[in-house]
């Protein structure tokens, strides 16, 4: 049986509700019944921001991927947590002073190719999931009018929302008008996530009254990277909208264990 995703920028929480094997992935369908929050893959589940991971995360039943992007040097929105590609791949530099070819001949510890932001939306939306795209810098204008072009053609705004620690990143991309959610390490202000969709805040940095304070301006709450029980169990407790971790399966397990499949007949 088909199960239409919600809102991933809601406000209530998650059960777990079983698909028809042939229909694809299991995903989590929302309920106010559920304390566990809604689950957003952090990077997917596998070798970081690679189309195997995130095909691995909504397989096992996340319903939404959370994955960074930076910008070519010839404009194109491509997948890289840090500025260099050092770290996660064959090759060295910065992805700014890389064309989009350059790029793309490089290969992950996995071996496949890093992906484009266009490639990495079209598999979310295929499975039919959702995507939470953190900006690692500010576009400039011809950044943003790529940006633009896919969201368009891939119809992306209701279903991937874009974040960032910049919130003149995330002013960049206002025009897009996809839902925009601001990021801090620290406690941030009701004031300063003014403007915004939603708030992303590091998990132990909130509190019950933090998280009542957000929600009652009206932003939902996501939590990262929290990666444990304990710490999970808390943050339903304060009543957070979604946590984003890097642990899929093991929260999909403490998930269902708190909120039990409804018998059907």
């Amino acid at each position: 049986m088909a199960v239409s995703l919600p809102n991933a920028l809601g406000t209530s929480l998650l059960v777990i509700t079983m698909l028809d094997p042939s229909a694809g992935p299991t995903h989590l369908a929302i309920s106010s019944s559920c304390p566990a929050p809604r689950l957003a893959s952090h990077r997917g589940y596998g070798t970081e921001n690679t189309l195997a991971a995130f095909a691995s995360a909504l397989d096992a039943g996340s319903e939404q991927v959370e994955f960074d992007v930076h910008f070519t040097s010839d404009h194109q929105p491509v997948l890289m947590h840090d500025a260099t590609v050092d770290r996660t791949t064959t090759g060295t530099g910065r992805v700014a002073d890389m064309t989009l070819a350059e790029f793309r001949a490089l290969r992950t510890a996995n071996g496949e190719r890093p992906p484009t932001l266009a490639a990495a939306l079209r598999l979310v939306r295929d499975r039919g999931g959702r995507a939470m795209v953190e900006l690692k810098e500010v576009p400039d204008a011809e950044d943003v009018r790529e940006l633009r072009e896919i969201y368009t053609l891939l119809n992306a705004r209701r279903w991937a929302s874009m974040t960032s620690f910049i919130p003149a990143a995330l002013r960049a991309v206002g025009s897009i008008g996809a839902a925009r959610g601001l990021l801090s390490s620290s406690a941030l202000s009701v004031s300063a996530a003014k403007g915004f969709s939603f708030v992303s805040v590091r998990y132990d940095r909130l509190t019950t009254a933090l998280v009542q304070e957000y929600r009652a301006a009206g932003f939902p709450v996501y939590a990262f990277t929290p990666n444990d029980e304990v710490a999970w169990r808390r943050l339903a407790d304060y009543g957070v909208s979604g946590v984003v971790t890097d642990r899929t399966p093991a929260y999909l397990d403490w998930a269902r264990s708190v909120c039990p499949v409804p018998v059907t007949d």
